[in-house]
């Protein structure tokens, strides 16, 4: 199949400033990690389905890979091998279509419903990366390109499948907390949830230094990410100050605590710090499925996380606000999430 028809420049940090990380991909930074090298592993069944004392472990391994990491993966999910295979399919048909078939979506705003594009925001990064993207939204209503035809079948039924996954997780969180499993769902609307999926095309590189940067370091502006790729490793967690090659295993997603998250526990969870590596001969995909509250939602800490106010660190941010104020800037780390950090005096 033909690559996709989006144009790169030969190197991604021409087109302008970086914005804020160091371009190049230091291999002495990173450490291969998998499950036997400590990324936590969730078993959903067992949080579905576990006898009284198997589930009550597994919601406390779930509390610390939300407190350590932000960052863990999910096993025994249900979402078919055949979804994702076809999800993976029609994205990778819709990268391949010529770019005339593409254009009305091209370099769309922030909060367009469909979007086709390099990099993150060019208009904003200043900087194409290596990447080629495909971001609709998906609930409460599918925003969907009209090619490839069978895109719009699967996504929906992707994003139903994923959508429950990630539910089922929220309500677990929930009860990691010490709180009743319906506390943190009830309180950013996630029955009303706002739901996106990505798709991602890391052409191979060849840039200088045999690696570059896909994605810079960011943390998602959602709630919770749920991701799985193509058989090609690229996606990097920072942990303890280094990078961390995330490994999967068979059949398994990542998932990736948002800001959202990090806000609404008070900054007990913490959104994950993660980028996307390229480098060798074999194009990389990952596709996306992020949940968040429903856009009209004002996130803050849940009271009962913060007792009587004192330690608050974060204050009451609408997520519409939030997801433009994030989507409007260039990716600086966790940056964004200083648009609902509660600014002390220091002086006092």
């Amino acid at each position: 199949m033909a690559e996709t028809t989006l144009h790169h420049s030969t190197d991604p940090f021409t087109d302008g400033e970086h914005s804020g990380h160091d371009p190049a991909v230091h291999s002495s930074d990173i450490s291969t990690c998998g499950p036997d090298d400590g990324i936590p592993v969730v078993d959903f069944d067992v949080l579905v389905n576990g006898a009284a004392d198997r589930r009550a472990q597994a919601i406390r391994d779930l509390g610390r890979a939300c407190e350590d990491w932000g960052f863990f993966m999910v096993i025994n999910h249900g979402v078919p091998e055949e979804l994702k295979e076809a999800a993976m399919e029609t994205c990778r048909e819709l990268f391949s279509l010529p770019e005339e078939e593409k254009a009305e979506y091209l370099e769309a705003r922030p909060m367009d419903p469909i979007r086709i594009g390099t990099g993150f925001l060019s208009v904003v990064d200043g900087v194409r990366y290596w990447r080629d993207y495909l971001k609709m939204f998906a609930h409460p209503e599918l925003h969907c390109p009209v090619k490839p035809p069978k895109l719009r079948d699967v996504a929906a039924e992707y994003s139903a499948k994923t959508r429950g996954l990630l539910l089922v997780l929220a309500k677990a969180i929930s009860e990691s907390l010490g709180l009743d499993g319906g506390r943190i769902p009830e309180a950013m609307d996630l029955e009303s949830c706002f739901q996106i999926l990505v798709a991602n095309h890391y052409p191979p590189y060849t840039g200088p230094g045999g690696a570059g940067l896909g994605l810079p370091a960011h943390s998602d502006h959602g709630f919770l990410t749920l991701l799985f790729q193509n058989g090609v490793d690229g996606l990097q967690v920072e942990r303890d100050g280094r990078w961390r090659l995330a490994k999967p295993l068979p059949g398994a997603f990542f998932v990736i605590a948002g800001d959202q998250l990090e806000i609404v526990s008070n900054g007990r969870y913490k959104g994950a710090l993660h980028r996307a590596v390229v480098g060798g001969e074999r194009a990389r995909m990952s596709v996306v499925s992020m949940i968040s509250p429903c856009l009209d939602a004002v996130v803050e800490p849940v009271p009962e996380l913060v007792p009587d106010g004192r330690g608050l660190e974060f204050r009451g941010v609408r997520y519409r606000d939030y997801m433009e104020h994030q989507q409007s800037n260039k990716l600086d780390g966790k940056g964004a999430l200083d648009f609902a950090r509660v600014q002390r005096d220091i002086a006092a």
